[in-house]
């Protein structure tokens, strides 16, 4: 069975088993979901679609760039196409019912994110694909002379080199880094989110702790609708004090939050 294994020289943890059966006897795996999923013959399969450079008809079609159908075997997989391809990644409805709702919430707000940062999906550089393409033609030669030879030992470096360029254009994101410092603002109607948005609900209430001295002037909200998709920010620019008996009903808009009393409101807020 998958042992836990410590690799102090390399600093790695991996799952470890041995089966006399595989050629060198032992499978190692980073993931203990792909050691026992091989050891069961168990595994999942999450099917989605994106903006991917390929074919779609291998026999007919050139490569290129086009909305095609694929598929991951672990939900961390699927994470990393919505990384990959955040703008054009979405699941086709008759494939939903391989994700449970608890996974689209997350993969929705995931992907919400990186739209509010602007994060493109990933393609390559009119340089790499040169050098693709380059890389084929001479390989696809017959005979190759030494400049051909020379570029062939070169070719995984220069692709390498060219791969973590855009790397780093890609993941260096501004937003990203201001949007750091904000937190959630989770609202639960839609009618509140729209409020927020267009300035009719200009606050948020909350209960002062006796403990809690920091100030909530300058603090600043991404909020986030009903459907998990981030939609907008505020920064609160004052804030007031007053006691629980004296807040009235002039000072909230409780209908929005689908009360049809200030009381009603009011004992939720005292219960929650």
């Amino acid at each position: 069975m998958p042992y836990p294994f410590w690799d102090k020289k390399r600093d790695t943890f991996e799952w470890v088993y041995y089966d006399k059966y595989r050629q060198g006897g032992y499978d190692i795996q980073k993931s203990l979901y792909e050691a026992l999923g091989n050891v069961s013959s168990s595994g999942v399969t999450y099917h989605y679609e994106a903006f991917m450079y390929g074919r779609k008809n291998p026999e007919q079609e050139e490569l290129k760039y086009q909305m095609m159908e694929s598929h991951c075997h672990s939900f961390d997989e699927i994470v990393g196409c919505v990384y990959d391809y955040p703008e054009s990644f979405c699941i086709p409805e008759d494939c939903l019912e391989e994700y449970s709702k608890q996974e689209l919430r997350c993969l929705k707000k995931m992907q919400s994110y990186l739209k509010a940062i602007g994060l493109p999906d990933k393609k390559e550089s009119p340089e790499i694909t040169a050098l693709d393409k380059k890389w084929e033609e001479i390989d696809n030669k017959k005979r190759k002379n030494l400049r051909d030879r020379f570029f062939l030992l070169c070719y995984q470096k220069k692709w390498e080199k060219l791969r973590e360029k855009e790397k780093l254009k890609r993941y260096t994101n501004e937003k990203a880094l201001l949007y750091s410092s904000y937190h959630p603002l989770y609202t639960e109607k839609t009618g509140v989110t729209e409020a927020y948005l267009n300035g009719k609900k200009d606050y948020i209430l909350r209960r002062k702790y006796t403990f809690h001295k920091e100030t909530e002037v300058g603090n600043r909200y991404m909020v986030v609708n009903p459907e998990n998709e981030y939609c907008g920010t505020l920064e609160v620019i004052s804030e007031e004090f007053i006691s629980f008996k004296d807040l009235k009903a002039s000072k909230v808009d409780y209908k929005l939050t689908g009360y049809k009393t200030f009381l009603d409101y009011k004992e939720h807020l005292y219960q929650e």
